[in-house]
């Protein structure tokens, strides 16, 4: 009786790990992905100051969120 409550510890174990890495893996992943999308939106904000200027891009800015 021993050895099988060993044995089904053993597997309890081995299915706690491997949820531990896919849970680790997962969130390597997303955190990635959010880097990406952050650096992307960076370089469209640097993109859009050097070409239209701040002044430009508040105006822009103010128009589409009032609508005038």
């Amino acid at each position: 009786m021993n050895a099988i409550i060993n044995k089904s510890q053993t597997q309890v174990q081995v299915k706690d790990q491997s949820l531990e890495a896919i849970g680790k893996t997962t969130i390597a992943l997303f955190g990635g992905a959010s880097l990406m999308i952050g650096l992307w939106a960076v370089a469209c904000f640097a993109g859009a100051l050097m070409t239209a200027g701040p002044a430009t891009l508040f105006k822009g800015f103010i128009t589409a969120v009032t609508g005038l």
